[in-house]
């Protein structure tokens, strides 16, 4: 397998959006439900070949029992995180956690911000 392949992003995500992000160049596996969405990833995992990052649809994530989810915070690489479901805007509050979140996932420590603004 080339170095390219083992370095790229991967998007799990719905059968409507796949196209769009075809498109735009990203390999994408479209997924019908949550539960093909979650053995596609546990398949992902168990052939090891993934070594980038494997973006799943966000709602698909959230329906991932825990000892998957717990599988994917153990397991890297390849990292997998979240791809925004494109819904509404969230509060500043929520958002800051997905990024933190993220962060935490992608450096393996918690990183805080000092939010008292600089002179």
């Amino acid at each position: 397998m080339s170095d390219e392949r083992r370095s790229r992003l991967l998007v799990v995500t719905t059968e409507e959006l796949a196209p769009g992000l075809r498109l735009a160049g990203a390999a994408t596996i479209a997924c019908a439900s949550p539960l093909e969405a979650r053995r596609t990833v546990e398949a992902l995992l168990d052939a090891g070949q993934e070594r980038g990052v494997v973006a799943v649809h966000e709602p698909y994530l959230r329906d991932f029992d825990a000892p998957l989810r717990r599988r994917l915070d153990a397991t890297l690489p390849p990292l997998v995180v979240a791809l925004p479901d494109g819904a509404a805007a969230r509060p500043d509050d929520d958002r800051r956690a997905r990024l933190l979140q993220m962060l935490w996932q992608a450096v393996g420590y918690e990183i805080t911000f000092d939010t008292e603004t600089r002179r």
